[in-house]
């Protein structure tokens, strides 16, 4: 009779640590997902070569979502901005076109500055940028470089602003109204982003500049990165294969010559 009741107690003793320990492991999961993701780290997946060789396609990353500040809803008023975008940041941000979707490129200017290309050259503030130990230019015969400006595709993308109207032109019509060229200057409240893939991104160069407000967040670091080359699962070692071990825990890291 003893026995069975000490045993009884230790059963209603176990049930109870068990359920405060599920409770603690609950709360925890809660704060880290319904808390910390939304206003601190994020993690994303790169679908796209437009950041290569910064990043690859397959790398998993972590953002910083309150670098930047948070904006108070219902104003214009942003809180702990310590760190405002700024050029050379690697950024994941809401495109101006495709509303439901987040890209990561790299901040080449921001509001006040004036931008322009001339073939591989990046010319910021009407100053040549050195950017060749982190960008890549293909080429080839089927890539459309172009200098910029004017913007690549104005009729499917570009809003109806006026800043916009001398840049919306064709190739040609912009170079005969043009002809010693016109720097494009970012509007207040937007940065100006480029894929380091320069022949293979759209960005900035398409479909305009983007609002700070779209902006998520900075990236910080890879902490995973897997090669998506197909492989049965029971083959091991081809998924371990796939793993790039070189690339997990790579910081990301804001190139401050653009600065």
């Amino acid at each position: 009779m003893s026995t069975d009741i000490q045993l009884s107690k230790w059963q209603k003793f176990r049930k109870t640590v068990v359920w405060e320990y599920t409770q603690v492991i609950v709360v925890a999961l809660i704060l880290v997902f319904g808390f910390i993701r939304p206003f601190v780290v994020e993690a994303f997946k790169i679908p796209s070569g437009s950041m290569e060789d910064t990043l690859l396609i397959g790398d998993r990353i972590l953002v910083c979502k309150f670098i930047y500040g948070f904006k108070i809803p219902g104003t214009d008023m942003r809180v702990f901005d310590f760190h405002k975008p700024a050029r050379g940041d690697v950024f994941v941000f809401i495109p101006p076109h495709e509303t439901d979707r987040n890209f990561i490129k790299r901040i080449v200017a921001a509001e006040g500055d004036t931008v322009h290309t001339e073939g591989k050259t990046l010319y910021v503030n009407g100053k040549a940028v050195e950017e060749s130990s982190y960008t890549k230019h293909v080429g080839g015969r089927f890539i459309r470089r172009g200098d910029f400006p004017p913007f690549r595709q104005p009729e499917k993308y570009m809003e109806d602003n006026e800043i916009y109207d001398d840049f919306i032109l064709t190739d040609n019509q912009f170079k005969r109204e043009f002809p010693d060229g016109k720097p494009f200057t970012v509007p207040k409240g937007k940065v100006f982003a480029m894929g380091d893939n320069r022949d293979q991104s759209s960005d900035s160069r398409t479909w305009g500049p983007v609002d700070v407000d779209d902006i998520k967040g900075q990236a910080f670091m890879v902490y995973w990165s897997f090669k998506d080359r197909p492989a049965k699962i029971w083959e091991v070692w081809k998924l371990i294969g796939n793993i790039r071990f070189n690339r997990i825990g790579k910081l990301i890291h804001s190139q401050h010559g653009l600065n």
